[in-house]
């Protein structure tokens, strides 16, 4: 295993310490913090595979899945708190699912992992800093509710973008 795979599986082991850190009398800063930090890690992977030549296929695939078990664990903790909305959360589930049986089918087919499309990584920004924001629980925050609302539907278009550029594997 090579340092840019370590730190994505990293993200996806710490995912469990932020889901505790909601449901502990602590400040809200502490688990926007550690999200933040593992958030932190789908960047600076990226950067050592690209750096030091240690780009996979495994890590290719495994990378925008450490994103989304981060994400939706995340969501679906605080949908459960009533801090988000579950209908959005279940938007987010069904579109990375999708896109995610759409990926294994192209890989099936092609052998090919389909990369992260401009505006998926856009979405995976807008969202994460949403969740960060979310998770500071600090209620006179402006613009908290829009910042989500924008990353659900950079979400949904980006996963029809996914399906209309690999359309062909849907035949």
């Amino acid at each position: 295993m090579n340092y840019a795979l370590g730190l994505t599986l990293l993200r996806v082991l710490f995912v469990p310490v932020v889901i505790l850190l909601l449901y502990l009398p602590v400040p809200g800063l502490v688990p926007a913090l550690v999200f933040a930090l593992l958030s932190l890690t789908d960047w600076l992977d990226g950067y050592v595979a690209r750096k030091y030549g240690q780009g996979t296929e495994l890590g290719k695939f495994l990378d925008p899945l450490a994103d989304k078990i981060l994400v939706l664990s995340v969501l679906v903790a605080l949908a459960v708190q009533l801090r988000v909305e579950v209908f959005s959360v279940l938007a987010l589930l069904i579109r990375e699912l999708a896109v995610m049986g759409l990926r294994c089918a192209v890989l099936e087919r092609d052998g090919a992992v389909v990369a992260a499309s401009k505006l998926a990584k856009w979405k995976t920004a807008v969202q994460m800093l949403a969740i960060f924001l979310l998770l500071l629980n600090v209620p006179q925050l402006p613009l908290v509710k829009e910042i989500y609302y924008l990353s659900v539907v950079l979400a949904i278009v980006s996963g029809l973008e996914y399906f209309r550029d690999n359309r062909s594997c849907l035949k």
